[in-house]
């Protein structure tokens, strides 16, 4: 297949699940893109658009985390992070994202027998800041900054667009986060230019095609949604990362 229609598809497909769920556009569209980018530019390209794709549904849904919680998850998050890529010296990433992929796989699955309306007696900002923590470890260990937030947010008592603010706002800072990092460290290709031109219009369509999805389901089918969406994460990250485990 053509490499700009492959990417023009890539982006196009992640952006609609980013649309209607609020994350997983970078888990979804980063297996393709590196694979027709350089490590770099694919990085770069991944978040810029990701970025663009949390600012829309931000701004679309017009719904702010509690600032108590925000504050809570984002700067321990921040904190977390560089300790993540300093950990990346002494353990194997492929054992992280086994071991994430197994827990998100397992969590999905316990939390779909829970009733619906199932709600943690521990959530606090205390809790909050731990996950938050987390996140930010694992997003500089294996970049997967999103998946405990979301997941915690399922259990959280949280209506779905509270939901959605709450780790998207997280998500958003993380990934600016992570892209400062990125160009501070590395030069960014002339390529990515000509690259964002084509994608940042596809992923504004798309995503606000995805919103418009979200706009027409309940709360119910939202929870399905994202549990299943959690669950195919943690059993594709298991899968690319166990053989090569294995192997080693």
């Amino acid at each position: 297949m053509n490499e700009t229609l492959l990417l023009i598809l890539c982006v196009g497909c992640a952006g609609v699940i980013s649309g209607l769920t609020g994350f997983a556009f970078a888990l979804i569209a980063s297996g393709t893109l590196l694979s027709i980018r350089t490590p770099v530019e694919a990085t770069a390209l991944v978040l810029v658009c990701s970025i663009l794709s949390q600012v829309i549904s931000i701004l679309r849904l017009r719904t702010w985390p509690p600032r108590g919680t925000a504050f809570a998850m984002i700067l321990p998050g921040l904190v977390g992070a560089p300790i993540g890529i300093h950990l990346l010296h002494d353990l194997d990433p492929r054992c992280i994202k086994v071991a994430i992929g197994a827990f998100l796989v397992l969590y999905s699955g316990g939390v779909a027998l829970l009733r619906a309306d199932y709600r943690v007696g521990f959530g606090n900002r205390w809790s909050d800041g731990a996950i938050g923590f987390l996140g930010g470890v694992l997003g500089g260990i294996a970049g997967l900054s999103g998946a405990l937030p979301t997941a915690w947010s399922l259990v959280r008592g949280w209506d779905p667009r509270t939901q959605r603010a709450v780790y998207q706002s997280f998500t958003l800072v993380m990934q600016v986060w992570a892209l400062t990092i990125l160009v501070t460290l590395d030069p960014i290709p002339p390529e990515l230019v000509g690259d964002l031109a084509l994608a940042l219009p596809v992923v504004l369509v798309s995503v606000l095609a995805g919103l418009a999805l979200f706009a027409r389901i309940d709360q119910r089918r939202f929870r399905t949604l994202v549990l299943a969406l959690l669950a195919a994460i943690g059993l594709t990250t298991t899968a690319l990362a166990l053989p090569g485990l294995l192997q080693g």
